[in-house]
C-alpha cells in the first residue's frame, strides 16, 4: 500500500465524517433548521403576548371607567343595549330600495 493511498483513505474518511457531522447539526432534532423554528415560533408568541398585554390593558381601562364614570354606563346602554332614557324619542332612518328621482 504506498503512502498516497493511505492519505486518500484517511482524507476521505475525515471527509465523509465532517459530511455526516454536517448533515447532523442541520438536520438532527436539535439541529440548526428546527433551532431556527423554534426561534420563529417564540416570536409570534411574543407578538401575541403583547397584542394581548395590550388589549388587557384596555379593557382594565373600560372596566376603571364602567365602575367609576356614570356617563360611560349610560354610553354603553344606549350604543350596544339600544335603551333609551324616558323621554328620549328615537327616529329610525330607513333608506328606500329605489330613490325618488331627483327633478331638473
Amino acid at each position: 500500500m504506498t503512502e498516497n493511498s493511505r492519505y486518500q483513505k484517511i482524507f476521505l474518511l475525515s471527509l465523509g465524517f465532517f459530511l455526516l457531522l454536517l448533515l447532523m447539526a442541520v438536520f438532527h432534532e436539535n439541529g440548526i433548521l428546527n433551532a431556527y423554528q423554534l426561534e420563529q415560533q417564540q416570536l409570534k408568541i411574543k407578538y401575541e403576548n403583547e397584542s394581548l398585554q395590550t388589549k388587557n390593558e384596555k379593557l382594565r381601562m373600560e372596566i376603571k371607567g364602567l365602575k367609576s364614570d356614570p356617563y360611560e354606563i349610560e354610553k354603553i346602554a344606549r350604543e350596544k343595549l339600544h335603551l333609551i332614557k324616558p323621554g328620549d324619542h328615537v327616529y329610525h332612518i330607513v333608506q328606500t330600495q329605489n330613490p325618488l328621482p331627483v327633478s331638473p
